[in-house]
């Protein structure tokens, strides 16, 4: 009887989520339970995983031997002032003045913040106080990645000559900035990681939202209707002044503003000055001073024009870093504009619907999924492909559907102590056609993804975030993320948002081994010659052990040298000898011999075939191409394990690897024919027994 495939279904999770979920404690840190703790032991928590210690500081400028933090102490806030609070009053914008670290857009972010206490309130946690139950323990809440996570830190805080160093409220008694400051520097390995960022990243690590960033020499239409509608909707908005050069950062033009410097925007109106209507726009110096002085500024004469009440209601001259300026003056003076909308999960428990969202945890593994943009077509195809279908038009939108795509990578300031730093990465959406479903095989993808047009191509730039809004008729996209360069590796989030329903799922492959792959190959040799060559090979006892099957597989491999390999390991010679050896004895008979060797140079031929370049190796992103002429169709974590397990650090798969990941594939879906108790072709089996049968936990 031939032997039939086998197909492997798994009862699993599709990876794809909805924003929201339970509040993840951070690095296993319980905030309630350390605080029981503390206070039956009486005595102050001190950080184990962010201690006072010169590494929290930094690596380079904040580093152990750097002159900037020499003579740093670390206090607790009853030791920098005598009565010590946690929040004096309500928070408020004034309550976050920056100190000596270039953090502006994370303070400007928190600025903002302070605008919208329920948003404040998920981020910084309220009853919490130097008062009761006080344990020197404190926890924020920060948007990671898909999930809200919770992080402890103790209350030990940089100081030099006896004040903080580095963020501080106002009123010199307050210090949730600070501990906010020192939660997130927690969350990005160090303070140092804080410096040198963009507002949005600050803000979608607040509040989950989406954030977008608008170049203001190319002023997008309505723009000021468009920033008081956001306004509205309880936008977080940052703007930035462009610098040509280290050399500029932190300096100020003589209107009053400073340059490659994160101020927010905290409000927008329009005033009625003699007879006509001027938008105003109200926004934040993060450093508390050091405001505007041009047209409507606080010692501006032209408050006098407004009506009395009005002038009460807006005007306002203290130096606080806050200031009104007219919506001209401010795309003149203003390079960059940055939005972040807020989404169901940011809003959580009340009842607005934004966005409909999807999410998706990926990654770009080396060898096998870090293809790199379209200026590498070798390796484009291999990158984590999404397809998301957008079946309904936007209310007005004349049909058209909005689509806000979002690439997020993970992890890149935690990474800077170690020498890195944030990856170039963006994205390409393709319109594609019906029968892209119908082609299933990764041979006809790796066809098709080089003909198709891109209908958007993102920036790629060196950034956390890449954002971008688009409006597309209905119908079938394909969403590639990825680095700029090939074989560069990375975690991230794939956010898709529209205003009406879609659907969002990876571009994955059925678990399936054809029937051929059980099937033996013909030989080229006759039974005569083979029976000869036979008893040649196997001696006296007419049988073939692990260490000889070794020695035959060297002979041969000397002979070709399109067949590099490591010696074909006695470990590689046991595995392919138990595919074929039933009688448990650890040798092989002439007819077991015989199957196994059509197989061995049945794999050669594919081999060959996919050493494309005739080095006598193959390139790890060819494996799954050749796998599937062998007749294994396999998904994408399973590629990955295996091109991780057999290309070793060079990403090349040498003969002696090739025939092991065969024999691996064959013995893994032999187990699975097993389990087929109703012979119909189809097993389906749990994920942990799957990683069990592969061997891959």
């Amino acid at each position: 009887m031939t032997p039939a495939g086998i197909t492997v279904r798994l009862l699993k999770d599709d990876g794809l989520s909805a924003p929201g979920g339970d509040i993840c404690p951070y690095l296993g840190q319980d905030y309630q339970q350390l605080l029981r703790e503390c206070l039956q032991q009486r005595r102050l928590f001190e950080d184990p995983h962010f201690p006072a210690e010169p590494k929290s500081l930094g690596y380079n400028q904040l580093g152990p031997w750097s002159a900037q933090t020499r003579g740093i102490q670390w206090k607790r806030p009853q030791e920098i002032c005598q009565t010590p609070s946690f929040i004096c009053k309500d928070m408020e914008c004034t309550d976050v003045c920056q100190g000596h670290l270039g953090n502006c857009w994370f303070l400007a972010a928190a600025a903002s913040l302070t605008v919208y206490p329920l948003l404040m309130q998920r981020v910084v946690p309220p009853q919490q106080s130097f008062k009761s139950e006080y344990a020197g323990i404190f926890h924020f809440r920060f948007w990671q990645y898909g999930e809200w996570v919770d992080v402890v830190v103790d209350d030990r805080l940089p100081t030099m000559n006896g004040e903080l160093v580095f963020v501080r409220s106002e009123e010199q008694s307050e210090f949730w900035a600070a501990l906010l400051e020192k939660a997130y520097a927690k969350l990005n390995g160090s303070y140092e990681g804080l410096s040198g960022g963009w507002v949005n990243e600050a803000f979608v690590d607040f509040t989950g939202g989406l954030d977008e960033s608008f170049d203001l020499q190319v002023i997008p239409p309505n723009l000021y209707p468009l920033i008081e509608r956001a306004l509205k909707k309880r936008s977080l908005m940052g703007a930035s002044i462009n610098i040509t050069s280290q050399h500029e950062s932190e300096m100020r033009t003589p209107e009053g503003l400073v340059k490659g410097h994160a101020y927010s925007i905290i409000a927008a109106t329009q005033a009625e000055a003699k007879g006509r209507k001027v938008p105003l726009l109200r926004l934040r110096n993060p450093w508390g001073k050091v405001e505007w002085s041009g047209r409507w500024s606080d010692s501006s004469p032209l408050w006098s024009s407004l009506e009395p009440p009005l002038r009460a209601k807006l005007h306002a001259s203290a130096e606080d870093g806050e200031f009104w300026m007219q919506m001209d003056d401010f795309l003149r003076f203003f390079n960059n504009l940055e939005i972040c909308s807020l989404t169901p999960d940011s809003v959580s428990g009340e009842s607005a619907q934004l966005w409909n969202a999807n999410s998706f945890q990926g990654r770009w593994s080396r060898g096998h999924s870090a293809g790199g943009c379209r200026n590498y077509p070798a390796t484009f195809w291999t990158n984590p492909q999404f397809l998301v279908t957008l079946k309904e038009e936007d209310e007005v939108g004349a049909g058209v559907c909005t689509l806000l795509v979002s690439l997020m990578q993970k992890d890149g300031r935690t990474g800077r102590s170690a020498g890195r730093d944030f990856l170039i990465i963006g994205f390409e959406i393709y319109q594609v056609p019906e029968k892209f479903d119908q082609e299933t095989l990764v041979s006809q993808r790796r066809t098709l993804i080089p003909s198709l047009v891109p209908v958007v191509l993102s920036p790629f730039v060196a950034k956390r975030d890449v954002t971008g809004r688009f409006q597309l008729p209905p119908g079938q996209y394909l969403v590639i993320p990825s680095t700029f360069y090939p074989h560069e590796q990375a975690s991230f989030t794939l956010r898709v948002f529209t205003e009406k329903q879609q659907s969002l799922t990876e571009i994955d492959y059925e678990i399936r081994a054809d029937p051929t792959v059980f099937q033996e190959s013909e030989s080229r040799n006759s039974p005569e010659e083979f029976d000869a060559h036979f008893k040649r090979l196997s001696g006296q006892d007419q049988e073939i052990s692990a260490p000889e099957l070794q020695r035959i597989l060297r002979q041969t491999a000397s002979k070709h040298a399109h067949l590099k390999n490591d010696g074909f390991p006695l470990e590689i010679c046991t595995q392919l000898l138990n595919l074929v050896n039933r009688r448990g004895n650890g040798s092989l008979n002439q007819e077991e011999f015989r199957r196994l060797w059509s197989k061995i140079k049945e794999w050669e031929h594919i081999f060959c075939k996919y050493d494309t370049d005739g080095s006598g190796s193959m390139d790890v992103q060819e494996l799954r191409v050749a796998l599937e002429f062998s007749g294994f169709h396999l998904n994408n974590q399973l590629v990955a394990s295996l091109c991780r397990r057999f290309g070793g650090l060079l990403l090349k798969v040498d003969f002696d690897s090739f025939l092991s990941c065969q024999a691996h594939l064959l013995c893994i879906f032999g187990k699975c024919q097993a389990l087929d108790a109703d012979r119909d072709g189809v097993v389906t089996i749990g994920e942990g027994q799957w990683l069990q049968l592969t061997g891959f936990q």
